[in-house]
């Protein structure tokens, strides 16, 4: 039953990791890896590839939410900062329109 080439397990490992075979060739498949160390060898290292590629992902998503964060303590603190002058000025808007209203 062993008759699959290699090349072809190869290039069908991927879907066969990601369970998108057909019953009956994900068996072919399954059989053929359970006789052939290197093309199960060749699984290891793309599963191995797979968790590497997640974790830098996870890494780079990461290091964007640190940004983020980093951005948004920014822009808080030009708001807080911008806020006391304008709540400043409009205060002394407020006197001088009481003040000129009084005459005082």
């Amino acid at each position: 039953m062993n008759t699959i080439p290699c090349e072809i397990i190869e290039d069908l490992l991927p879907s066969y990791k990601d369970n998108l075979l057909s019953e009956s060739v994900n068996e072919a498949v399954t059989y053929h890896l359970e006789h052939c160390p290197k093309c199960a060898a060749k699984l290891d290292a793309l599963e191995n590839q797979l968790k590497q590629d997640d974790m830098e992902s996870s890494q780079k998503e990461f290091a964007f939410l640190n940004r983020i964060k980093k951005a948004k303590h920014y822009v808080i603190g030009i708001i807080i900062g911008a806020s006391i002058p304008i709540g400043a000025l409009i205060l002394f808007l407020i006197y001088v329109q009481v003040r000129s209203h009084f005459n005082f």
